[in-house]
């Protein structure tokens, strides 16, 4: 920015001056301003007609197209708190008796409540516990080694839990969703809930316990001894178990090859990590040097190799000392700079140590520990799973429900079970079909809905007696969605109309600040609103739209299955006598059309006289408006997909004046030090001047 010196020794007003020099070239950059805002001001304008259109094109034009949509049928029932229904086109008229003899249901599940469990704590105490999701079910007593599982069938599959010492609530929870059914343990009413996702009689599910004999026990423990059981991670084992139980219950012929990758890779991911955490070790210790230790192995600061390397690193921190510190001051700065670099160096072995072990020398030396693993254990993996896929290959024999009895359960195989029966008081509603007499003959569905020629019957309770359903035409309402049709047409039209017909708003440029703060808020509305209404004025994109539209519904015929020809007016729906309209329709003879109230109403007449031509000149005529509006639609370079206007043009344009707008504010700046620094030269020469002129006067005496 150049010195500003104003009027200081020629007295001239700098700053008026050079405002008045700036205000002319400040009103082209002020035209661009404009030229931006009413691009906003129209993209605005465009986007909320999009949204309009899109909306008329989808929610009416395409459903108006197809001709199912004018055949609809009402239907009413004697007895609507126990069954509805809905008719489809081709629903035949008349009276249908119905009566239903039960409604579908579920298959549901309530265990018996759970009382507590004794365990010991810490302090060897026998306690008292809830039950849990965590509770681990052979704290609750069932068998934990290996030999019963819990074998759940659905409609879609079945999934067996194989309970160990690891087995948890929250375990059998999740076999049973894995199952495909819904399931949950109430710790408050220490219950589980168990049902079905849907109802039906297909959808019943079983859930039996199953008991490996000796001879497939000893095969699993040989599996258990080939992968080292006893030495996995909780999660290892639980993943051993899911294996094999997995297996059981697959009939593919690779199912075999399945359970030992799953066993194998879990095997040589433990090696893997072994091998990672002892080449860590190894690393690590090659910087011990770093580090000053106690006598328990504690890391307690830096050597100066550690200090050292932690400057080279760049991580150094220097603890600030000065003489206006007291003493317990200095020592307080130099403990907590000597922490803070204790942080830095662990971090910086810690990021050596990572950067080492990518290596590709230690990545083969773990590599070559993985391998070493594998060769030890050969092919005792592959061996004992086979051995074990051979055991149980016969199948497993069933329990005698007795492990479930000890979770509030017992072997469900889907039949009804009541809590007074026998057992520990756990409550099954069996799955069930809708059962459905229409005009005397018995119909089932798995739902409480019902499809059958043309209705949908919805069920909602158990009858004494026959419901009767009667189906009609529904003329009244087919003359409905027609009429609320061209009420959506007239709407959309009637918008696109104002706007490519607004009124001029030239001499009218939006308002600058200084404006507006000279006119009240109505005034400054009333001014913007003139501008917004006129952005579309003759606008050639909105006129090939209306142009479209007009021409579409007013100009298209189409030859029905009688052989004849039929335009909208040919079914009593006309534009108006009104030029000024500009294409609104009318429907003549409707009661809510002013202008055509009196006239007979073609379109009712037709519907009841025969409305297959209706629906196929309406569903003609909407499908041509259909296809053409979806080319107006359609991806220019001007254009995005689905949408009436330029936007890409738009954007494009509106980028361009941002550009324009940044350089005039770029040359505008320029140019005012320009003018400040000329009037600052012509400052500095008078001021030289008056100084020359005082020393003459000086030299001469005066």
């Amino acid at each position: 920015m150049a010195i500003r010196m104003t009027g200081l020794n020629s007295g001239l007003d700098t700053e008026s001056i050079v405002a008045a020099l700036m205000e002319a070239q400040k009103a082209k950059k002020t035209k661009v301003e404009n030229n931006k805002t009413k691009l906003e001001w129209k993209q605005e304008i465009w986007s909320s007609l999009n949204k309009k259109l899109y909306s008329f094109y989808t929610d009416y034009v395409g459903k108006m197209r197809f001709q199912t949509n004018y055949m609809t049928k009402k239907v009413t029932s004697s007895n609507s708190s126990k069954v509805t229904a809905t008719a489809k086109t081709n629903a035949a008229a008349g009276a249908y008796s119905v009566k239903v003899n039960k409604l579908a249901s579920a298959q549901n599940v309530t265990g018996a409540k759970l009382g507590t469990y004794q365990t010991t704590n810490d302090q060897g105490e026998v306690v008292n516990q809830s039950v849990k999701g965590s509770t681990k079910l052979a704290d609750l007593g069932l068998v934990s080694d290996g030999s019963s599982q819990i074998q759940v069938t659905s409609a879609d599959k079945t999934v067996s839990l194989a309970v160990n010492d690891n087995t948890t609530v929250n375990d059998f929870i999740q076999t049973l969703q894995n199952a495909g059914l819904n399931a949950s343990f109430d710790e408050n009413q220490g219950r589980f809930f168990i049902s079905s996702k849907t109802s039906g009689q297909d959808q019943a599910f079983t859930i039996t316990t199953k008991q490996l004999d000796a001879s497939q026990m000893s095969a699993l423990q040989d599996v258990r001894d080939a992968v080292g059981y006893d030495s996995l991670s909780t999660a290892n084992q639980n993943a051993v178990m899911q294996a094999l139980t997995t297996m059981q219950n697959s009939t593919a012929t690779d199912r075999v090859e399945k359970a030992v990758k799953t066993i194998e890779d879990m095997l040589d991911a433990n090696a893997k990590t072994a091998a990672t955490e002892k080449y860590t070790a190894e690393i690590t210790a090659k910087y011990d040097n770093y580090f000053v230790k106690d006598a328990d192995d504690e890391v307690t600061g830096l050597t100066e190799e550690g200090i050292q390397a932690l400057k080279d690193a760049g991580k150094y921190k220097e603890a600030v000392i000065n003489d206006t510190m007291t003493d317990a001051q200095k020592q307080k700065a130099q403990e907590t700079a000597d922490a803070a670099n204790l942080k830095a160096a662990q971090s910086l072995v810690k990021s050596k140590v990572t950067a080492e072990l990518k290596t590709d020398e230690y990545q083969d030396k773990i590599e070559a520990d993985v391998q070493a693993a594998r060769a030890a254990r050969g092919t005792s993996v592959s061996d004992a799973v086979t051995a074990y896929s051979t055991s149980i290959s016969a199948g497993i024999g069933d329990g005698d429900g007795s492990e479930l009895r000890k979770i509030g359960l017992d072997h469900i195989d889907g039949s009804e079970v009541r809590e007074t029966s026998a057992g520990v008081g756990m409550v099954v509603i069996a799955a069930g079909d809708s059962e459905v007499e229409l005009n005397g003959a018995t119909l089932t569905s798995s739902t409480t809905t019902l499809d059958v020629n043309g209705l949908t019957l919805s069920l909602t309770g158990v009858t004494e007696e026959a419901v009767t359903l009667s189906v009609s035409n529904d003329t009244q309402g087919v003359y409905d969605s027609i009429k609320e049709f061209v009420n959506q047409y007239n709407s959309i039209l009637a918008d696109l109309n104002k706007y490519y017909n607004a009124s001029s708003a030239r001499g009218y440029d939006p308002l600058t600040s200084e404006q507006k703060e000279e006119m009240s808020d109505d005034e400054v509305e009333k001014w913007e609103t003139k501008i917004k209404d006129s952005l579309l004025r003759r606008d050639s994109t909105l006129n090939g739209i209306i142009s479209t539209m007009r021409t579409t519904m007013v100009g298209t015929t189409v030859k029905a299955s009688n052989g004849k020809t039929y335009s909208l007016a040919n079914l009593g729906i006309t534009t108006g006598k009104d030029y000024k309209e500009y294409g609104l329709l009318h429907i003549k003879g409707d009661e809510d059309d002013t202008d055509y109230a009196d006239d007979d109403n073609t379109l009712m007449d037709l519907l009841n006289e025969d409305p297959s031509i209706v629906t196929e000149v309406l569903s003609g005529i909407t499908s041509k408006l259909y296809d053409d509006l979806t080319k107006k639609m359609q991806s220019t370079t001007l254009s995005s997909a689905l949408t009436f206007y330029n936007d890409k043009e738009m954007n494009k344009q509106l980028s361009t004046y941002n550009s324009d707008i940044k350089k005039w504010e770029e040359k505008l700046a320029d140019m005012e030090d320009r003018y400040y620094s000329q009037f600052t030269a012509m400052e500095k020469a008078l001021a030289s001047l008056q100084s020359q002129q005082s020393a003459l006067s000086g030299l001469l005496g005066s």
